[in-house]
């Protein structure tokens, strides 16, 4: 615990430090001028095509729960406010990649869905989004390497060391997976953590979600493949987020630079730092200028960040009606007891 809060204070520090540094060497005069170039029709067109792309993460999950949970039909619209709660809780907390997903569970057990499928259904979601993530970011590696040397030996060798790690993990994953091997029983016994009263009183739940998963993914093998086009999908979205951003700054990147720019400062979000502060700005900073890129990467990140504000705001407004409705039905099921009793 306190190794934790050491660490996580640790990159919290050297967020804000790097927050602070773009802002300094970016200037505020430049920044002014930089965000009254930015129309609030740039910024709706923006907006609006992130929105596109988060309708996209939800249908690919709204598909998979649709095959592991066919008893009960959750709407898209509130598939969709519900991983927006996930997002923001996410984006709150240092997990960015993954503080989301237990609300993702939550709510889906609020709609009725079992605790297995709503497990299951997260995991293979996720699994999904890491798949395109960390192979889109290894090509944008590979581009940036091809583009002309532009890491040092011991920066790319640090990069695709810690690619080639995850990339292990998922590969791992699938295929402990449809050998029915188990995913996780299989990392749980690797880590000798099998044995702990907890992982035994819940093992055949475990083993029934991984069932539900291998299940998932040797069944129909033409779904497997559209929810992978629809994950590299969602990556092409974030790359043309990126291309309209700077073209909206009056820079045009090549397909290339917007690529790069798009794939590799997405390492950022995996630091435990809330909402990758500091690091975001620090490593488009970087990219950048190795790119040879002339543009003002503070209001660059500044407006990814008012879009993200934007999300948060929305998964907060449908996380607390959710936790209202619930204080109320709570307190109204206590009256009637005590109506019962008297």
């Amino acid at each position: 615990m306190i190794k934790r809060t050491f660490f996580f204070l640790l990159f919290l520090v050297t967020g804000i430090l790097l927050f602070l540094s773009v802002l300094f060497n970016t200037g505020l005069d430049s920044i002014g001028k930089s965000l009254s170039t930015f129309s609030l029709a740039n910024f709706i067109i923006f907006l609006v095509l992130s929105l596109l792309n988060f309708a996209l993460f939800t249908l690919r999950w709204h598909i998979i729960l649709r095959h592991q949970d066919k008893k009960h039909k959750v709407p898209f619209y509130r598939l969709f406010l519900h991983r927006m709660a996930a997002y923001a809780v996410s984006y709150l907390t240092p997990a960015a990649t993954t503080g989301g997903e237990p609300v993702r569970i939550f709510f889906l057990q609020e709609e009725g869905v079992e605790a297995k499928a709503a497990i299951s259904s997260t995991v293979i979601d996720k699994v999904f989004e890491y798949t395109a993530l960390i192979l889109f970011i290894f090509s944008g590696i590979i581009a940036s390497i091809i583009e002309g040397s532009i890491f040092s030996g011991k920066a790319e060798l640090m990069l695709i060391g810690f690619l080639i790690f995850f990339g292990g993990i998922i590969f791992w994953f699938y295929y402990a997976t449809m050998k029915h091997i188990g995913f996780f029983s299989s990392i749980l016994k690797f880590l000798r953590l099998n044995k702990l009263k907890w992982i035994k009183k819940n093992e055949k739940t475990i083993a029934h979600i991984e069932k539900q998963m291998a299940k998932f993914y040797t069944q129909n093998a033409k779904r497997f493949i559209f929810l992978l086009f629809i994950s590299f999908c969602t990556v092409f979205f974030m790359v043309l987020e990126h291309f309209l951003i700077a073209l909206f700054l009056g820079v045009k990147l090549t397909f290339l630079q917007s690529f790069i720019s798009a794939t590799i400062p997405g390492i950022s979000y995996i630091i435990p730092v809330p909402g990758a502060l500091g690091m975001l700005e620090g490593s488009h900073a970087g990219i950048f200028a190795l790119l040879g890129v002339s543009i003002n990467v503070f209001v660059f990140v500044l407006i990814i960040r008012i879009r993200d504000l934007v999300f948060i705001s929305i998964g907060l407004a449908h996380a607390s009606r959710h936790g209202i409705r619930m204080i109320y039905r709570s307190t109204r099921g206590k009256n009637k007891q005590r109506t019962y009793k008297t």
